[in-house]
């Protein structure tokens, strides 16, 4: 494909420019489609010129790749995704972000205009919950649930330090009830509902906003759950194992689906806002961050701040979300149940240079019921789950001494290494 003018593009903004782009890309050689795509869609977001800043990524905190496969953030139209035509490509994105020689990290561009003033009304919620005094955000803490429901500030330790850098609001996504009397006595950190700040206090309903925003991200996540589980068993069937248990037959019998909130404090001085760690979900969608001034105005990303993601090899890579989507990222439960076909994706939040402003997001983590044995399929050895990051992540292999584990085991194993 030809080099591509963006100036050109940005000064065309017509319907014409779009229609010879994509016809440009059907005749596209295979091979190269997906890097013409990517070439496409930026330019086409450049044309359309949209008032929301995106996150810029300076030129000294891009990381150089070590092969053509990490050096793309894999995305697919939300059309595509729901309605495609051409499933091959839709997995074959799939299989290159979420695979052993993948980022990790998967964005679904041009999402419907409702989702994204979903994401911003709750986004918005968040900078003014964050702000409130500390008084006031004492009432929403529930001590007795381990600070597992509502709200949450420097109760948690990362590797040994009490985390002050940021503040979060914990709810089930979904469900506002569990009316399981047996898991409500067993686990009442995740069954418990907190209490919710009023919409007189906050100009508009918390509760409603993380609810309607975590109902979209969990459909959308059942679209890119059941070509994970294509890719998964395309890929154990090269070895002769069958995929037997899937992750939308896991997702479809758990109600823990756990809702987070987070309020990135600002800093003065660049830094982390939070250290590498995997998710322990089955796969966890992301809202891109919005950043605030201490005015409460919305402004660009600072340099190099946001989301940096640990590809295969090692190597540090910042994730810039296109305008208009939303990222997925593979948790460990996902690489346990596949035996390592899908890959968690270690990750940390960098504060970037002088982050005098708050950032906020918001993430669901979609996960297996809290009874949900965890195991390899038949066929496959535990090591083949393991993955060691040295000491970037806290080892699998400690987290995980044995198969099968039931779910709400292996996170408690987990949260004692992390906190």
């Amino acid at each position: 494909m030809a080099a591509f003018d963006k100036s050109s593009a940005a000064g065309d903004n017509s319907e014409e420019l779009i229609l010879e782009l994509f016809d440009v890309l059907e005749r596209c050689p295979a091979a190269a489609r997906d890097a013409a795509t990517d070439a496409a869609l930026e330019a086409i977001a450049a044309a359309a010129a949209p008032e929301e800043p995106e996150e810029q990524v300076p030129e000294a905190v891009k990381s150089e790749p070590s092969s053509a496969a990490e050096a793309v953030l894999q995305t697919i139209d939300y059309d595509s995704l729901l309605n495609s035509t051409d499933e091959k490509a839709v997995e074959a994105a799939v299989a290159s972000a979420f695979g052993p020689n993948g980022l990790g990290v998967l964005a679904v561009t041009n999402i419907p205009p409702s989702l994204t003033e979903k994401r911003r009304r709750l986004l918005r919620l968040g900078q003014k919950l964050g702000t409130l005094p500390d008084d006031v955000l004492k009432r929403y803490e529930r001590p007795e649930l381990c600070y597992c429901a509502g709200w949450s500030r420097g109760r948690e330790k990362f590797r040994g330090q009490l985390d002050v850098a940021k503040g979060s609001w914990y709810a089930n996504g979904l469900h506002s009830n569990i009316d399981d009397a047996s898991l409500r006595e067993r686990y009442p950190e995740s069954t418990t509902e907190p209490q919710w700040p009023s919409p007189d206090l906050l100009g508009d309903s918390l509760e409603d906003a993380f609810r309607d925003l975590s109902r979209d991200l969990h459909a959308l996540s059942r679209h890119v759950l059941r070509r994970c589980d294509a890719v998964a068993e395309r890929a154990l069937r090269k070895h002769g194992v069958s995929y037997e248990t899937t992750l939308s037959a896991v997702v479809d019998r758990s109600r823990l689906h756990v809702g987070r909130l987070l309020h990135y404090f600002p800093r003065d001085a660049s830094g982390t806002w939070c250290g590498w760690h995997n998710d322990n979900s089955i796969i966890t969608a992301l809202a891109p961050a919005l950043f605030y001034d201490a005015a409460g105005s919305e402004v660009p990303a600072p340099p190099g701040a946001g989301l940096t993601a640990l590809s295969r090899s090692g190597a540090e890579h910042r994730v810039a979300p296109p305008r208009g989507s939303v990222l997925f990222q593979i948790g460990e439960a996902a690489q346990i149940l596949t035996a390592g076909a899908l890959m968690a994706t270690p990750h940390a939040v960098q504060a970037g240079e002088l982050a005098s402003c708050s950032r906020e997001a918001f993430a669901l983590f979609v996960e297996p019921a809290w009874d949900e044995p965890l195991d390899v399929p038949r066929g496959c050895a535990r090591a083949d789950a393991l993955v060691d990051y040295g000491e970037t992540i806290p080892p699998l292999a400690k987290r995980l001494p044995r198969l099968p584990v039931a779910f709400a085991q292996f996170l408690a194993d987990s949260v004692k290494e992390y906190y």
